[in-house]
């Protein structure tokens, strides 16, 4: 009997020891599946810089009879675009805009915008990508390049770097979205070439060499069929090209599930590994994949009198901010150097609405309409929109020449995070573009105890959001000076469609 009470005795022991060990590894699992772990694996370095496409104004003497905006508009533009912070922009123009195409400028009408722009970035030690939305081309071949239109598109080029002074613009980008069939290249790969070819040369009889092409420039949307675009241009203009870059319109799906990464870290693999790419334009289009915001951004734009069809209304509800601040992460996570968000102001471009064209028609995609009180009649319309408070964070706190640092995940659907380093000191976003509310443990093995500023920007379900602004309706922190020990590990409540940044940088 004693025999067989000690064998039951060692049974339940040895039941105990793999039951303890078990509730062990179970703590273990759940402990490292809310962790959010800031890594030494650098993603990139040199870091380009987030931004948004900027310039145009183009209609403003249609839409308020005047050359360029008032100085009272330039001066709510620079105000919001200071605290926004943005290490790079780009600003596309044409022959017909800015310059005549016979070699000649009228600097009191047509470059008026272009040069406060210009000007402003230059100040601001802001890296511009400027170029022209299509090339001339003779004989109807668009493989056949009008050269003396390279001629004077180079030329008005060195007015505006040698000349005019503005050495903020260091690469161009010539031709927008070159593979898509609505671009003045209509897809050819030898035409997009043959120009590249032609402005580099033409570049070489003037004093730029400091500035590069940006390209291919093509839109990919949601797929990553379109490699041999960078693997090809890699092969023909080598080291003429300065920065690689694509256009991104994904679905919201594509962005909340995560495949948005894995189809950006494709592009990334066949780019030369000694260069950086960016993405030019990233906004979000809806189909029938997102339908009920298909549906809700088409009944916007028919109640809007100046929202032309290219427009994108979500632009109005919070929940834009989330998906921006996903996709700029997500970005970063792939090895990106950075993005520029499609686009800064409704005022900019006038949208095409098929063939009924009304010049009254905006491209509503902007943090802002500055022109909503002049050309919309409502001055409200000129205030500033959710999105940009996740935005701005994302340009002020990620500056040029950061580098990029890995964040490994907890298993939580939705929750995204990413680290920025520059001077010894850090920014660390996290996203949770999903619905559900999760408790995570913010840690790193190599950043011990520092005081960091938290921003923190929920979006509520009635397009409205919670974060804490200040007399000028930018973001401000909602706690200061925190005491954050990251070798311990921080925990956070991170809401469903919520954004935290937290920053020691200034």
């Amino acid at each position: 009997m004693r025999t067989r009470f000690l064998l039951i005795g060692i049974f339940s022991i040895l039941l105990l020891t793999v039951a303890c060990d078990k509730d062990e590894k179970t703590r273990e699992a759940d402990t490292k599946d809310i962790d959010l772990m800031i890594t030494q694996n650098l993603l990139s370095s040199d870091f380009v810089g987030n931004g948004a496409q900027w310039g145009g104004y183009d209609n403003v003497q249609d839409w308020i009879g005047a050359e360029t905006l008032s100085e009272a508009d330039w001066t709510k533009l620079y105000e919001r675009i200071d605290f926004m912070r943005p290490p790079f922009l780009r600003i596309m123009s044409n022959a017909g805009s800015s310059y005549n195409n016979n070699g000649t400028y009228d600097e009191t009408t047509k470059t008026v915008s272009l040069f406060k722009m210009l000007a402003y970035a230059q100040s601001r030690h802001i890296e511009i990508t400027y170029g022209e939305w299509g090339h001339h081309y003779l004989n109807g071949n668009i493989e056949e390049v009008d050269v003396s239109w390279i001629a004077n598109s180079v030329k008005f080029l060195n007015h505006l770097v040698n000349e005019k002074g503005y050495t903020c613009i260091k690469t161009v980008n010539i031709i927008n979205e070159p593979n898509g069939d609505w671009s003045t290249t209509e897809g050819n790969y030898n035409a997009w070439k043959n120009v590249q070819d032609a402005y580099v040369l033409e570049m070489a009889n003037y004093n730029l060499s400091g500035v590069k092409l940006m390209g291919p420039d093509v839109a990919v949307f949601n797929s990553a069929n379109q490699m041999d675009w960078i693997t090809r241009s890699n092969a023909d203009l080598g080291e003429n090209i300065g920065l690689y870059n694509l256009h991104v319109y994904p679905k919201q799906l594509i962005v909340r599930n995560g495949d948005y990464t894995e189809m950006l870290q494709a592009y990334r693999d066949v780019t030369p590994a000694d260069k950086r790419i960016v993405l030019g334009e990233i906004g979000f289009k809806y189909d029938e994949v997102d339908a009920e915001l298909k549906a809700q951004n088409e009944a916007a734009i028919e109640a809007d009198p100046y929202a032309g069809e290219d427009s994108n209304m979500m632009v109005y509800k919070a929940f834009y901010g989330i998906d921006m601040a996903d996709a700029l992460i997500q970005s970063m996570r792939a090895g990106f150097s950075g993005a520029l968000v499609w686009n800064m102001d409704d005022a900019m471009y006038v949208s095409p609405d098929g063939s009924n064209y009304n010049v009254d028609q905006m491209k509503r995609w902007g943090f802002w309409n500055i022109l909503g009180e002049e050309h919309c009649g409502d001055a409200e319309d000129e205030a500033i929109r959710p999105s940009f408070y996740p935005v701005s964070l994302l340009c002020r706190y990620f500056p040029a020449g950061s580098d990029i640092y890995n964040v490994e995940l907890p298993n939580k659907k939705g929750v995204r995070a990413i680290m920025g380093a520059k001077d010894g000191k850090y920014s660390i976003a996290v996203v949770n573009s999903n619905y559900s509310t999760y408790s995570i443990v913010l840690k790193s093995d190599f950043i011990d105890n520092i005081e960091m500023n938290k921003f923190s920007f929920k979006s509520n379900a009635d397009g409205s959001f919670v974060g804490k602004l200040d007399e000028n309706g930018f973001a401000t922190p909602v706690e200061k000076g925190m005491s954050i020990d990251l070798n311990k590990g921080v925990e956070i409540t991170l809401e469903g469609e919520s954004f935290i940044l937290f920053t020691n940088m200034d």
